[in-house]
């Protein structure tokens, strides 16, 4: 049913790429450490899943997992929520999106060393699955360089999370056109405001077909190298609450 994606090393456009020196922007006075585990990070879990994910600036939480085969991901689910950090330990509650369409709520609780590694569990329905993650090499992906939109400008063909054959066109102003399965969708990416190296995505769909008729979904984008120091994969998550979540995967 899908077809094998890159993991999302960083959690791109439309869900991430891997590095290094991700630096924690938190630590202020008043308790506020928001953004003390932020970077990338991937892994394995104990139910025997590999996943790649990304801690944003205000806690936010981004991860993909699958299988694995060799540098290729084929895709199971999509977890993400918002998340509080400080003093090495990492919280969120989290929805876990399936490739089914079902999903499920849980919890992560964690410890993280910044820019280095994040190791800790994920509950679901009384279940708690541990998992750990180290960072990713710089030479495929740097969390503190602002993102390049012109990085991503053209046109990408991947599968959505469901296996759904999808294609993306991104212009050079931000705006982004879509299709997939006879639905079509468009939107707007842009770098986020924090100077880090992932983009803002917000997607409106079309009509029926669509499983989201005339809905907005909102999400992140990282687009990032491959080991082979030539092909470019383009990760996005977009997400409409607790009840719809997506990734878009691409090589190019």
């Amino acid at each position: 049913m899908f077809k094998n994606v890159l993991i999302l090393c960083a959690v791109s456009f439309v869900l991430v790429g891997c590095g290094t020196n991700y630096g924690g922007n938190g630590g202020g006075g008043g308790g506020n450490y928001a953004g003390q585990a932020q970077g990338v990070y991937s892994g394995t879990s104990s139910n025997g899943y590999s996943f790649s994910t990304i801690v944003l600036p205000n806690d936010k939480f981004y991860a993909i997992y699958g299988t694995a085969s060799g540098n290729s991901l084929l895709l199971y689910g999509l977890v993400t929520g918002q998340g509080t950090s400080g003093s090495g330990t990492y919280t969120a509650s989290v929805t876990d999106f399936f490739y089914t369409g079902a999903t499920n709520s849980g919890s992560i609780s964690a410890s993280y060393v910044a820019a280095t590694s994040l190791n800790g569990s994920i509950t679901e329905n009384g279940t708690a699955i541990t998992f750990t993650g180290t960072s990713e090499p710089a030479s495929s992906f740097t969390y503190n360089t602002s993102a390049s939109l012109s990085a991503i400008t053209g046109t990408w063909t991947g599968t959505l999370l469901d296996g759904t054959t999808t294609t993306v066109t991104i212009n050079s102003n931000g705006s982004v056109s879509g299709s997939s399965s006879g639905c079509s969708f468009s939107g707007t990416v842009a770098a986020d405001s924090s100077n880090k190296n992932f983009f803002d995505v917000s997607l409106t769909f079309g009509p029926s077909p669509c499983l989201l008729p005339n809905q907005t979904s909102t999400g992140i984008g990282v687009e990032y190298l491959l080991s082979d120091g030539v092909t470019h994969q383009l990760l996005a998550a977009v997400t409409t609450g607790t009840t719809f979540g997506t990734v878009f995967a691409a090589v190019r």
